[in-house]
């Protein structure tokens, strides 16, 4: 497959000018994304609060419509190529079903927190692999890989999660923030990184390019995701202590990959610990969305209710 370089769509005259404008004030910036790139740090709980509403400096590099038409076009590639090698689950499959309602479900709870999240055009494939691995591109095109629901046999409720996970770093623009940075390390030397190649699953099923694999969210971006994910999912009816079992079962299936799932999404007993300190706040909205009360619900692999103190 034609590789095509992200330099072609997003460095418009415009986009040059501003960079170079704010050169100055980028370089040290640069030189720290630098840094995390060549050694991406462990996933360490953030000290402070979680950035919502915050407007990363490297995001301003890309205009979201350029990164949202880019992962339109590179989507539409990864359907063409899953049809053409008959990997494409129909959406009367029973896998594709369960994962479309999922996303259903969700999505009407996702749009606050992103304005522009309102005129995506929602869509979600199912692909039939080996992978351990679904991600949300910019503008809300999901893929999801049937290996990961068949080989960590997860049930809806850690569906409901991961898929909240995922939607929440689209939200967020994780990847735009990411993108960014790349942008502005390589600009200056007349390069520019390609957003997402993937290879011919005619020799690898599905393989995605180097950019998408070596696109390791920051234990912040986890963070983030976790708790804006995890509120999305609760919402829609989904169990928020499945965030727990699905993350150990991610992690103990891919992290001895070299560029597994995990390895993408950084996990550990910091992050974990994370995940429960946030159950209080998030199992309310879980037991409203189910039409009972905290004290209805069932323990949840032997994970009781987090009930907040005093109540």
């Amino acid at each position: 497959m034609t590789v095509r370089r992200f330099a072609n769509r997003a460095l418009t005259g415009a986009l040059a000018a501003a960079f170079l404008t704010s050169l100055a004030s980028l370089t040290p910036l640069v030189a720290r994304a630098q840094d995390e790139d060549r050694a991406p740090p462990a996933y360490t709980a953030p000290n402070s609060q979680v950035r919502f509403g915050d407007t990363a400096l490297f995001r301003n590099l890309i205009p979201p419509a350029t990164l949202e038409s880019q992962s339109a076009d590179e989507y539409a590639q990864i359907i063409h190529e899953a049809e053409r090698n008959k990997l494409l689950l129909g959406n009367d499959n029973p896998l594709a079903k369960r994962v479309h309602d999922i996303v259903n479900h969700e999505v009407p709870f996702a749009l606050k927190w992103n304005d522009r999240s309102k005129a995506w055009k929602w869509e979600t494939h199912v692909v039939k692999s080996n992978e351990v691995r679904m991600y949300c591109l910019p503008g809300g095109k999901i893929v999801v890989y049937s290996g990961l629901i068949e080989k960590l046999r997860l049930n809806d409720n850690e569906i409901g999660m991961m898929i909240g996970h995922e939607i929440a770093h689209a939200l967020r623009e994780h990847a735009r923030e990411r993108l960014g940075r790349q942008q502005a390390a390589q600009l200056t030397a007349g390069t520019m990184p390609q957003l997402f190649g993937f290879a011919d699953v005619g020799s690898t099923p599905l393989g995605i390019g180097d950019q998408l694999l070596a696109m390791r969210y920051s234990p912040a971006d986890e963070t983030e995701a976790d708790v804006i994910g995890s509120e999305i999912a609760s919402r829609a009816g989904y169990d928020p202590r499945a965030a727990v079992t699905l993350w150990n079962k991610v992690d103990s299936a891919t992290r001895r990959a070299d560029n597994g799932f995990i390895w993408m999404h950084p996990y550990g007993p910091d992050r974990r610990q994370d995940l429960l300190k946030r159950m209080p706040d998030m199992m309310p909205l879980y037991a409203k969305a189910i039409g009972k009360n905290i004290d209805q619900l069932p323990t949840y692999a032997g994970m009781g209710r987090f009930k907040k103190t005093g109540r």
